[in-house]
């Protein structure tokens, strides 16, 4: 069963900046805790990110729900460039996520006039089974899409600067 959320914006930067932000931009700035979830403090093994296939572990220093080091494992399964990334998480190291199986996040860009981009960031949730469907509910609409409004704040601040981004997409 699945549980979908997602929020929207405007970016003014080019198309190429708001389609690579989310993905090869530094994550720390913007996965940087909500509620019961601590900062991403960094990444493991990421040699392969910001290209079909490739992974990363983000990492954290824990809190009170959350044990120290990798959360999940991160892994792009789409790249159209320059319209949208699909990325799965999935291996939940985070005992607090024992309802959910796997989710699959999605970063759609789409050119309007006058520079502007318009940005849809998508999560959908698969529970583990129909008994945890409740929780799989109660945890998306309340823990991950208030990060995901966070996120995007700090990922459209990233996208409209002229800040180089962390990931080298050369492919």
């Amino acid at each position: 069963m699945k549980i979908k959320v997602e929020v929207k914006d405007e970016f003014s930067c080019t198309l190429e900046r708001a389609f690579n932000s989310a993905i090869l931009g530094d994550a720390t700035r913007f996965l940087n805790g909500y509620f019961l979830q601590p900062p991403v403090v960094g990444f493991e093994d990421d040699e392969t990110w910001g290209e079909p296939g490739g992974v990363r572990y983000p990492i954290t220093n824990g809190n009170s729900f959350t044990p120290k080091g990798r959360l999940f494992t991160d892994k792009i399964i789409e790249k159209q460039k320059n319209k949208i990334w699909k990325w799965m998480i999935f291996d939940f190291k985070v005992p607090l996520m024992f309802f959910a199986e796997k989710a699959i996040g999605e970063w759609e860009v789409t050119p309007l006039l006058n520079n502007k981009i318009a940005v849809r960031y998508c999560y959908s949730y698969d529970s583990k089974n129909w008994f945890f469907h409740l929780f799989t509910i109660a945890f998306v609409n309340l823990q991950w899409k208030g990060m995901m409004k966070k996120a995007i704040i700090g990922i459209k601040k990233q996208a409209e600067s002229n800040e180089p981004f962390i990931y080298n997409n050369k492919k």
